[in-house]
């Protein structure tokens, strides 16, 4: 059974182990392409993934993005976005995004780690998955020009699923057909975000 509520210090231990990197991204969508791609080709980018406790469970924050014309629209994401210039690294993005999608301020929570970077072939990022602590839950307001709604996901329910295959549709004329993803609150999380959630699992659940 996976306990319902764990401390900073506990997730801190496990996460500091070798990641399993592409081993857990292949072994969770192995027909994905990955690509070759040199630092030009591929823009930099960064997801906050805040993790907190509540009422003797611990939780983590997916959002909902809106929707546009855009390749990622009303996907479910972590917070998160592209490098900028301004940006002093990596982690600061994840920050810096994560206040500006929903309002956690860029110095609140504690950096755990650093998980495996994800490679999106089709919009040629590389997006580096940043693991931050709170204390107590964070204080949420909504960008909605960028942020449709708020998922709030216990961790030890999250741990507890199987991931499944689904067909997916992307626009009104096309779908991926067959592709692995895990159904979160009613949504289906897929692509970069079901990676990075499959790396954490792994290395939590171990």
């Amino acid at each position: 059974m996976i306990k319902k509520e764990w401390s900073k210090e506990e997730i801190f231990t496990l996460l500091q182990k070798v990641k399993p990197g592409s081993n857990a991204q292949k072994v969770f969508y192995p027909e994905r392409e990955f690509g070759n791609y040199t630092n030009e080709e591929l823009r930099k980018a960064a997801v906050g993934i805040h993790i907190y406790n509540k009422e003797q469970s611990t939780y983590f924050i997916l959002i909902e993005r809106s929707k546009y014309d855009g390749l990622h629209s009303q996907q479910i994401a972590f917070p998160g976005g592209k490098f900028d210039e301004d940006d002093r690294e990596l982690e600061y993005t994840a920050r810096r995004e994560s206040q500006e999608e929903i309002g956690i301020p860029v110095n609140s929570g504690e950096l755990l780690t650093e998980l495996s970077a994800v490679i999106v072939s089709v919009s040629k990022f590389i997006v580096s998955p940043f693991v931050f602590f709170h204390e107590k839950e964070p204080e949420i307001h909504i960008n909605q020009r960028e942020v449709a709604a708020i998922l709030k996901v216990k961790l030890s329910e999250f741990l507890e699923k199987d991931h499944s295959n689904r067909n997916i549709k992307i626009s009104e004329n096309m779908q991926i057909k067959n592709m692995p993803c895990y159904d979160i609150q009613e949504k289906i999380v897929w692509g970069a975000t079901a990676l990075m959630l499959n790396e954490l699992k792994i290395i939590l659940k171990d």
